[in-house]
């Protein structure tokens, strides 16, 4: 019997009474003044695409406007002055008082229209104000504007024009074939009044921003106007009726439900997702609702959820062993007498050593460090096939390799199979009368390279600053372009004999196969200093290794000659990341630091075109992950995608050591969140030391494209009570995105969990109201719930997933407390308010399942209830 409420709903919505109704009086009139939009019929299409096509068509006609709002405004630098195309007039722009990311200009057109396009005119010269960065709003009112456009100016004198987005996709065509291939979808146009123009960044770190002048473009035709205004308010009523019958579904409001679609012949969704809904909620025929779930599998409808899926981390602690254990053993005693992994079954624990990967064969190379009282100069070679560690040296030095050493910089060439390392740290004497005298040597920057096959060790440098390369360099970062045969230095900490303030290198690379070095980018501050032409040596003789010649070459009279692009600038830094893109033949360049300053910026560097263009100047304010040092990263260049591993993180009051990965896309300019460590404390790491990475930084990690796998070793664990602790732990992480059979696994989860949670309320009712059990009905109830559980809910159980975990053990609990337990007492339920409770958990079931839906598939984001303003 349907209550009170719901017969007075009913009756309004009735057919005689539906016009008067007050919720949807003004929807309802268009709707009976046409016959031919309820329903999206072949007809309707092509007038929408007619629509379109009349738009795209259209020409594009400046749009008056005046300033309607904005943030602030720095002396006579007022808002009006965008109005005004003066390129060589100074005062003739906006400018802001402040940098922060709350300032704007809302700009209001004379009357609504189609806005296609924006230009931003500039002055006639570069200028440090220019914006980097921006984001447009638009709608119809100032209060209610969505994201149009999100760019940035180049800093040079030409005016820019961009387009603006002005439609945005509506439903699909219920008629049409339920494959995500044959999917109908429309461009629905829609007019806006106000635009609100939000800077981001500029050129000049710290300046105000300034815009010189803004035109918009659009159309403003009054017929077509006439004819975008008409479509866009169908679509508002359309969109306003699915909210009602959404609303009415969800409330079990049946009734009003079927009588307001019969009225307007509105579909909520998909005819898929409409049986869908009939039977897991309606019917509680969980078995159909499971076929519906495969066909749709099928069918590829989940594939758009599969593609936008977020990361899944799977972290494993490796445990892995030496294969010449014994010898090794007495090695590691007698030369590094590490204080961890005396067995010398693996590397002991350190930071700021290196890790490069060889990914065709497989195998990682980890070389030096620091074990928290000294350097080490051991080298090791991990192969992953066979999860074993090799020690290749105890100490490099005996075999003519790299002294002990760490903040240096090592990676591998996969075309001759060998390693390049570079730099190191020296610990800066201050002058005194009683420090012992340093030997120049130390502050010589040697280079070396290791061929794998060989087993061999060459000193490609006693000195690279005299060959015409970087200065002794610690903190810096190498990569590899194996195409062009050149290997790439780029930042890090100058060493020198005095205790000056913190000199940078700049960008560099080395020609593999000539030998030789060239300055691509000098430091912003150190152009005519450390990093000017030096005299020229004698060079040492080459040396041979099958035929591959090793050593140092200069220009024909001996000397360096700087590049011609050396006198580019770039602003320089150490601790950051830097990744070659194999695929595209560019170099990311990301984060860091500068003297007291944490950097957030992220760059590439095009190899061919010998040009660097910064991506984003402050990702951390925006969007991306936080500010921090010594973060690791790895790129996948089939996949574009950047990954970072955080390390020592910038916070207030104090600074931090915090786990959190994150992902850049390079295609969508986006980041994401995938991972972050639930706490710092001691006790949650003592029960979670095996199953993530205790935070740490000064660590190092390299990625095996093959596997898709990240390897992580040793660092520092910022632990104050011990600050010569380091870390000796090997971790393996998997980042993975749920396919459709995943996903076809969580719908059944949660269908065949609601099923048995109605089994057993179903033994619940067996029991009277005294709280006597009735022996017989009981048994057979609870044994028919354990059944179902054995055969059909505890096989698609996923324990790893806390969530699915939890709901599976209170449902075991309750089925054992049921068979067990005679003091359990349960009132008797009404059919009334059992089937209340049946459809509210139901209806909450359906929602978990629409989300592995498309949205256009599906009814309308968002609650009626929304449509309430209360003040």
């Amino acid at each position: 019997m349907a209550s009170n409420a719901e017969n007075d709903l009913t009756y309004c919505f009735s057919m005689e009474n539906l016009s008067s109704t007050p919720i949807i009086r003004s929807s309802l009139k268009s709707f009976n003044q046409s016959t031919s939009y309820p329903s999206l019929s072949i007809l309707t299409m092509k007038e929408e695409y007619s629509l379109q096509a009349l738009i795209a068509n259209a020409f594009h006609l400046p749009l008056s406007y005046n300033i309607y709002d904005h943030s602030s405004f720095s002396g006579p630098y007022h808002p009006r002055n965008i109005c005004v195309n003066d390129p060589t007039e100074q005062s003739s722009r906006w400018s802001s008082n402040s940098h922060d990311q709350s300032q704007y200009i809302t700009i209001k057109l004379e009357k609504p229209a189609v806005a296609c396009e924006i230009l931003f005119g500039k002055f006639h010269r570069s200028h440090v104000c220019n914006l980097k960065e921006f984001k447009i709003y638009g709608g119809l009112y100032p209060n209610d504007m969505k994201e149009l456009l999100h760019k940035g100016l180049t800093d040079d004198n030409k005016a820019e024009t961009f387009p603006i987005r002005h439609t945005y996709n509506n439903l699909v065509n219920m008629n049409m074939k339920i494959s995500i291939e044959y999917t109908y979808k429309k461009q629905q146009i829609f007019p806006i009044q106000y635009i609100k123009i939000t800077p981001l960044a500029t050129f000049g770190a710290n300046f105000n921003y300034s815009i010189w002048y803004v035109e918009v473009r659009g159309i403003k035709d009054e017929e077509l106007m006439e004819k975008v205004y008409d479509a866009y308010n169908k679509y508002k009523e359309m969109e306003t009726i699915k909210l009602c019958l959404k609303h009415f579904r969800q409330k079990n409001m049946m009734d009003v439900y079927s009588n307001l679609q019969k009225t307007t012949s509105i579909e909520l969704e998909h005819p898929l997702i409409e049986k869908l809904h009939q039977s897991t909620v309606v019917n509680g025929d969980f078995e159909a609702a499971e076929k519906i779930i495969l066909d749709a599998d099928e069918k590829s409808i989940f594939k758009p959820y599969v593609e936008n899926a977020k990361y899944l981390p799977t972290w494993q602690k490796l445990s892995a062993f030496n294969d010449g254990k014994r010898y090794l053993h007495a090695q590691i005693l007698f030369i590094n007498d590490c204080e961890t992994q005396k067995d010398g079954d693996a590397p002991c624990g350190r930071g700021g050593h290196q890790l490069c990967i060889d990914s065709d064969r497989e195998r990682i190379y980890l070389f030096g460090g620091w074990d928290g009282k000294r350097d080490l100069s051991d080298f090791w070679c991990y192969s992953i096939r066979d999860n074993r560690w090799k020690m290749l040296s105890a100490d490099t030095t005996l075999q003519g390799g790299p002294s002990p050493r760490s903040c240096h910089s090592m990676c591998f060439d996969p075309i001759r199979k060998s390693i390049y390392i570079l730099g190191k740290y020296v610990e800066v004497r201050a002058p005194s009368t009683s420090a012992p005298e340093v030997s120049p040597k130390l502050y010589e920057s040697d280079f070396f390279q290791y061929f794998t096959d060989l087993d061999r060790w060459i000193k490609i440098s006693e000195n690279t600053q005299i060959d015409g390369g970087p200065s002794l360099l610690y903190d810096h970062q190498m990569c590899v372009d194996s195409i062009g045969r050149n290997l790439y230095v780029f930042g890090g900490r100058i060493v020198t004999h005095d205790t000056a303030p913190y000199t940078y290198s700049g960008f560099y690379s080395y020609d593999m196969d000539k030998y030789t070095w060239r300055l691509i980018r000098y430091d912003i501050n150190n152009v005519s200093a450390s990093q000017s032409p030096v005299s020229s040596l004698t060079p040492s003789p080459h040396l041979v290794v099958n035929e591959i010649p090793i050593g140092r070459r200069r220009s024909s009279n001996g000397s360096y000659v700087p590049s011609p692009n050396a006198s580019h600038i770039v602003n320089s830094r150490a601790g950051h990341s830097m990744l070659m893109d194999t695929k595209n033949r560019c170099i990311y360049i990301f984060a860091g630091q500068r003297s007291k300053e944490t950097l957030t910026d992220l760059y590439y560097y095009n190899i061919e075109e010998d040009k660097l263009t910064e991506i984003a100047q402050d990702f951390s304010k925006l969007y991306g992950c936080d500010s921090g040092y010594t973060q690791r990263a790895t790129i996948d260049a089939e996949n574009q995608e950047l990954y970072i591993l955080s390390g020592f993180l910038k916070s207030k009051p104090s600074n931090i050591v915090k786990n959190c990965l994150w992902m850049y896309s390079i295609k969508q300019n986006q980041w994401e969140k995938v991972y972050e460590s639930e706490s710092n404390e001691a006790p949650y790491w003592q029960n979670s030391k095996d199953i993530e990475p205790y935070p740490r930084y000064t660590h190092q990690m390299v990625y095996n494209p093959k596997s898709k796998s990240h390897f992580i070793f040793g660092g520092n664990p910022g632990d104050v009570s011990n600050p010569f602790k380091r870390l000796d732990d090997f971790w393996e992480l998997k980042l993975a995105k749920p396919d459709s059979a995943q996903v076809v696994r969580q719908c059944l989860f949660h269908l065949r969990t609601r099923k048995l949670s109605e089994l057993c309320k179903q033994a619940d009712s067996q029991f009277n109201f005294k709280g006597q059990i009735c022996q017989k009905n009981t048994s057979e109830a609870t044994m028919q719930a354990l059944e179902y559980l054995r055969a059909f809910v505890t096989p698609i159980v996923d324990h790893d997933i806390k969530e699915e975990e939890d709901i599976f053990k209170k449902l075991c609990t309750h089925l054992c407390i049921l068979e067990d337990d005679s003091s359990v007492t349960c009132d008797t339920y009404s059919a009334r308010s059992i089937d209340d409770i049946y459809f509210a958990d139901r209806t909450s079931v359906f929602q978990s399942l629409l989300k592995f839906f498309p949205p256009n598939m599906k009814e309308p984001e968002g609650s009626l209830l929304d449509a309430v303003k209360i003040g």
